[in-house]
């Protein structure tokens, strides 16, 4: 993992923990969540980025003013690359649906999630035609779309396991649109 990617990631897991601690009392913030995701994924797409992303993210508690679509929470956080391609700090929407309750125990659930918003990128914007393009994704533009889903288990009021899936893509805005995938676990720690 390179010097820029471990200051990004210590810098935000730091403001994100940070923020967490203030707000916690005004219940402002509901979640702190860790990833580690398989980068580029081949599952959906081409792989051509290698390595493991290291997530970091913190949820809001849900936001009632938006309860006509389901009160969901605003999600804010970051992936480093351990080999050293494109990071990601994001932002946007994230609302969840409990499929089941007291499933195995008293407060647990299995439940479904989806994201939609934003990511900033330091990846690469065009390499078509250069000797890079076998090794590197081009996404376009430095901010892209961020969708994702997951489905999760929640092992009492505290911790959570989701099973995860995002996609980066500039959507057409722009040329080159070599979105990218990723695939993983988070573990959840509510406030």
């Amino acid at each position: 993992m390179n010097l820029r990617a471990c200051a990004l990631l210590t810098g935000v897991t730091a403001l994100l923990v940070g923020a967490g601690e203030a707000h916690a009392q005004a219940r402002l913030v509901d979640e702190i969540r860790v990833a580690v995701l398989q980068h580029d994924t081949g599952v959906i797409g081409e792989n051509r980025e290698d390595g493991v992303d290291f997530g970091v993210e913190i949820l809001s508690t849900p936001i009632d003013a938006l309860s006509l679509i389901g009160s969901p929470k605003f999600v804010v956080g970051a992936l480093v690359n351990s080999d050293g391609y494109t990071n990601q700090i994001y932002a946007g929407l994230q609302a969840e649906r409990t499929l089941a309750s007291d499933v195995f125990s008293t407060n647990d659930a299995i439940y479904l999630e989806g994201m939609v918003g934003a990511a900033w990128h330091d990846g690469k914007l065009d390499v078509s035609g250069t000797p890079l393009e076998d090794e590197w994704k081009s996404h376009g533009s430095r901010v892209v779309f961020r969708t994702g889903f997951g489905v999760g288990y929640r092992f009492n009021d505290k911790w959570s396991l989701t099973a995860t899936f995002h996609h980066i893509s500039n959507a057409d805005t722009s040329l080159p649109n070599e979105g990218s995938n990723d695939i993983g676990l988070r573990l959840g720690m509510k406030l």
